[in-house]
């Protein structure tokens, strides 16, 4: 008897299908311990509805997915590792699906993505939780330390598998292995990013360190090319390297519309928590990332929590909770793609500045793209396309209605989707304990983050845009940040970060007052205590609203970056300083403007002209 057989007889009798009357069958599936893998069980029902309109209900239990027999698929995942994917879970080309847990517990065995939902609308995947057997991350106790050898021993924590080869170590699971790679320190009374990381960062373009196994599960590290040693006590965490650890997000929506998903808990992954690329309205709702209670592990997510490339319509995230990712809560934005030749007055080859940005969708035709100058963020023209040719995934070949020809250097032109900005809203959300910052907003749509906590190591709300690094755009509309709790970020040294930080990554050379990249930001109604100088870096905004907040010092630890204006504000239009609470803020405290066109400045402190130096750019 089939495998898939033989799981169908044993749950046979618990199996119940109901047709409602727009024609949607429930599925129950039963936890039933016999049940080794229910990789099969799911595959089969999914294959039995092929347009969907099925909904597959799942009762208490730790329900066991092997890929062995999971779908296979090739998965364009932005800011992951694309490539053909072992998947439980596929919902492709299928409408009204709902997969529903009663506090199920779906527990994955090595190298696969649980949920992948692919060209489909009216999703919803509610009342689960992911985990795997083996953590994505190599995670031990710092026993000692020697800064003389730069050396230091850690206790492995027992769930890592892990071996030594020569004096390398890899770490892995059910079928997967890693070398060491990127690194980075925790402290176990705080669940943070130690402060002051960047001192304990062992690059790993400097080389794997070298690795002996004392016994007992003890390893001593050698060849630390760190500023310092780690602290004894301290928590080592490695995700191996760039390349290889994101290649398994626990969810992935891709150019699909109108999903939900609720109460869904997200214990680690091998990559993001939710990656959705070129999809529309989508709705996140008591989603979470957190360890298991009582585990000392401090890593859930491998990466973002959640991040939202070129997406359309609205994004929703509440009442949420972010914590010990090692990346950010979550990520909105879209993609810049660089000319590099012209094939005629309206026809042009584009190719992707990053390669986890390979094979993104981008556009289609019809869209409207707009043709910025790379050196100044500063849009030169726009068109509507007439053919996009998407055949080879590095390279797109693309004919607009624009007129190439009064272009000075094609080939230091970006392009951007302008067709394509969610609105979102981010409301009554927890990020804590993880590495790098909480929010990073760059969608053109209107944006509202409202009662939310945040304690991140890097910057709390980041409102960027760059087409020179990371190629991620773009230009914002209007966003609103009100009555928020900011608490101690930038514990990290990671270069001064604010506490919202606006930084487009404009040339110094190429700045200017009469170009606003940003067009609307308004900072309001939020409390901010923290340690460091800096809360408020703006660069490039139109209209910048800074009202009714509430700035302590928290004096938690020594600022890293001392003497930096408490707000900077460079190259911006319409700035508006007005009834800030500084009565509890450091008693030196002082607001740099620089080249702005008209600042309202209420605050009483003394304004003075000195831009951050660490923000020069002069590529």
């Amino acid at each position: 008897m089939n495998i898939v057989r033989k799981i169908s007889v044993i749950v046979a009798a618990a199996i119940c299908i109901v047709v409602t009357a727009c024609s949607v069958k429930t599925v129950e599936v039963p936890f039933d311990s016999n049940v080794k893998d229910y990789t099969p069980v799911v595959v089969e029902i999914l294959k039995s509805h092929p347009k969907g309109n099925v909904r597959i209900c799942f009762g208490k239990g730790l329900y066991p997915f092997y890929p062995e027999q999971g779908t296979r698929e090739f998965l364009t995942l932005s800011n992951n590792d694309s490539g053909d994917k072992r998947i439980a879970f596929l919902i492709k080309d299928m409408r009204n699906v709902t997969i529903e847990g009663d506090g199920s517990d779906f527990m994955f065995h090595g190298s696969m993505v649980p949920f992948a939902v692919k060209e489909s609308s009216n999703v919803t995947i509610k009342g689960v939780s992911v985990d795997y057997d083996y953590p994505w991350t190599f995670e031990g106790t710092v026993l000692s330390s020697d800064p003389a050898s730069r050396s230091f021993t850690v206790k492995v924590f027992p769930d890592t598998k892990y071996r030594i080869e020569g004096d390398r170590l890899f770490f892995g699971g059910y079928d997967w292995e890693y070398p060491m790679g990127e690194s980075i320190l925790f402290d176990p009374k705080t669940h943070r990013p130690f402060f002051d990381t960047c001192a304990y960062d062992h690059g790993y373009w400097s080389g794997e360190m070298g690795a002996r196994d004392l016994g007992d599960g003890v390893v001593e590290f050698t060849r630390l090319s760190a500023r310092d040693v780690p602290p004894v006590g301290s928590v080592w965490d490695d995700k191996g390297p760039t390349g290889l650890n994101r290649r398994f997000p626990a969810m992935a929506v891709l150019s699909s519309k109108n999903i939900n998903i609720e109460d869904v808990h997200i214990y680690r992954s091998g990559g993001m928590g939710l990656i959705a690329e070129y999809s529309e309205n989508i709705t996140v709702k008591g989603f979470s990332t957190a360890a298991h209670e009582g585990s000392p592990r401090m890593v859930t997510t491998s990466a973002d929590a959640t991040h939202f490339v070129s997406c359309n319509g609205k994004i929703t995230i509440e009442n949420s909770l972010f914590e010990s990712m090692l990346d950010d809560a979550a990520n909105i934005h879209g993609i810049y793609m660089l000319v590099d030749s012209v094939l005629s007055s309206n026809t042009l080859r584009a190719h992707f500045g990053h390669f986890q940005q390979v094979g993104d969708q981008f556009a289609d035709e019809g869209d409207v793209i707009s043709f910025v100058d790379k050196s100044n963020l500063r849009p030169v023209g726009s068109g509507r396309i007439r053919s996009i040719d998407k055949s080879d995934l590095k390279a797109y070949i693309i004919e607009t209605d624009f007129d190439l020809g009064g272009v000075a250097d094609p080939t230091n032109i970006a392009l951007e989707n302008i067709s394509r900005g969610a609105d979102v809203t981010i409301r009554n959300c927890t990020v804590r304990y993880n590495r790098a910052r909480s929010l990073l907003l760059s969608t053109y749509g209107d944006v509202l983050v409202e009662d939310c906590d945040f304690a991140s190591q890097m910057a709390g709300i980041c409102v960027s845009g760059d087409a020179n690094f990371w190629y991620e755009s773009g230009r914002t509309k209007n966003i609103v940040i009100r009555n928020n709790k900011f608490t101690d970020l930038a514990i990290g040294a990671n270069g001064p970060q604010a506490i919202l930080q606006i930084d487009p990554e404009i040339p110094t050379k190429t700045r200017g007052n009469d170009f606003h990249y940003h067009n609307s930001v308004t900072f309001t109604g939020n409390i901010v205590e923290t340690f460091d100088s800096q809360i408020i870096y703006a660069r490039s905004v139109g209209t910048l609203d800074i009202s009714d907040n509430i700035f302590i010092d928290s004096k938690s630890y020594a600022p890293l970056f001392p003497r930096q204006p408490v707000i900077d504000v460079q190259f911006c239009g319409d700035v508006t300083i007005k009834d800030n609470d500084f009565s509890k803020w450091k008693p030196d405290a002082e607001i740099s403007v620089h080249d702005c066109v008209k600042v309202e400045n209420d605050s009483g402190l003394p304004v003075i002209d000195k831009p951050n130096p660490y923000r020069e750019r002069n590529w």
